[in-house]
């Protein structure tokens, strides 16, 4: 939840998805990222984060439904590019935004983590 504020105060945009007064499902949007994209970002983005679903409802396309609005937020805002980043060790969720019309841009190693970065335009 202290994350979550921290987003809120930097500016960020927070949506939840709700289906039958149950939250399925959320993401974050922020509109700069240096800590993770370094010297890639810049002021054309809009970069998606916390991004998931609840398990009980895995498999009803939530997911992508939630991107697709994520896309659409991030053009409101005139953005060409939607970007993201997810744990390089996981491979599933790797294919998954693959499978989403993302690009793999790169990866990036911190200090006991991994992630891969994404975008499309």
């Amino acid at each position: 939840m202290e994350q979550v504020l921290e987003f809120m105060n930097d500016g960020s945009d927070v949506y939840l998805a709700e289906w039958n007064n149950e939250i399925v499902g959320t993401y974050i949007l922020t509109w700069s990222d240096p800590f993770i994209w370094q010297e890639l970002d810049n002021s054309e983005s809009g970069y998606i984060h916390r991004f998931a679903v609840h398990r009980e409802y895995r498999g009803l396309d939530i997911g992508k439904y939630l991107l697709k609005n994520a896309e659409q937020q991030i053009r409101l805002k005139g953005k060409t590019w939607i970007r993201l980043d997810c744990m390089a060790e996981n491979p599933r969720l790797n294919q998954y935004y693959r499978d989403c019309g993302f690009q793999y841009i790169r990866r990036i190693d911190g200090e006991g983590w991994s992630a891969n970065l994404y975008e499309k335009q």
